[in-house]
């Protein structure tokens, strides 16, 4: 492997362990707030989403490059 795949297979490992602290975050303070499961689904599907839409909208820009 040479080096821009080694940082970039890092970058990439750093991205989604944050994205998962974020949304355990999300899930942590909804439930201590005593919100009902199926809005928190609701909320963390709206993540999730959101995530994946700036991500092929970041993909996207890359490819015109």
């Amino acid at each position: 492997m040479n080096a821009e795949d080694i940082n970039a297979l890092s970058t990439s490992v750093i991205a989604f362990v944050a994205i998962i602290g974020l949304m355990v975050g999300l899930y942590y303070n909804l439930k201590a707030t005593d919100t009902s499961i199926a809005y928190i689904i609701v909320f963390e599907l709206l993540f999730v989403v959101a995530v994946w839409l700036f991500t092929s909208w970041i993909k996207g820009g890359m490819k015109n490059e």
